[in-house]
């Protein structure tokens, strides 16, 4: 994730509403958001853990550990972010490349974390061969990873197989180039 997260939670005291947004962290450049509170003036928040309170007159800085204390149970209910993985073939293939093969150990470690785990593979060729036998290998590609995560134990109701052929190579190239980078198949899990 390129960008925080804004967490926004209204406490009921007294009778009345007290906004308070916090800017969390991300995976990037931690992002950026103007946030128009109810009363007052827009205010920007761009640095992690970047706090607007109604009444307290600007922008403050949390704590990591006063954010876990009053909002650790919203945040452990967020769900854990999707996670791209690429597997690598052999030219004119379904046979993994030694590296790729290795990986698929890090796919599986990913999936097993998720307690409904649901999985995309998308299958692709580089453009070598006609576009008909291509569309067949990114097919057969995707159906290879899929079954080697069912013999893995993974159920095959949460596993979605399909192929692209050369339509979205990772490096573009003339017709008839190989491209070691375009023989992939990409994986999300969620």
């Amino acid at each position: 994730m390129k960008h925080g997260i804004l967490l926004v939670a209204a406490l009921l005291a007294a009778g009345c509403a007290q906004e308070r947004y916090v800017l969390l962290p991300g995976d990037g450049d931690g992002g950026r958001v103007v946030v128009k509170p109810r009363s007052g003036a827009p205010q920007t928040l761009d640095k992690p853990y970047a706090t607007l309170r109604s009444g307290a007159g600007g922008v403050e800085q949390s704590s990591v550990e006063e954010v876990a204390g009053r909002f650790g149970g919203a945040l452990a209910a967020r769900p854990v972010p999707p996670r791209r993985f690429t597997l690598y073939f052999l030219e004119g293939t379904d046979q993994f490349t030694p590296a790729s093969r290795v990986e698929l150990e890090g796919v599986l470690a990913e999936i097993r974390q998720r307690p409904a785990p649901d999985i995309k593979v998308v299958g692709h060729t580089d453009r070598v061969g006609s576009v008909a036998d291509n569309d067949r290998l990114a097919l057969v590609r995707a159906r290879k990873v899929q079954a080697e995560l069912q013999r893995l134990g993974i159920p095959p109701e949460a596993i979605e197989a399909s192929g692209r052929g050369e339509r979205e190579p990772l490096r573009p190239t003339d017709d008839e180039v190989a491209e070691s980078l375009n023989r992939r198949v990409e994986i999300q899990v969620r």
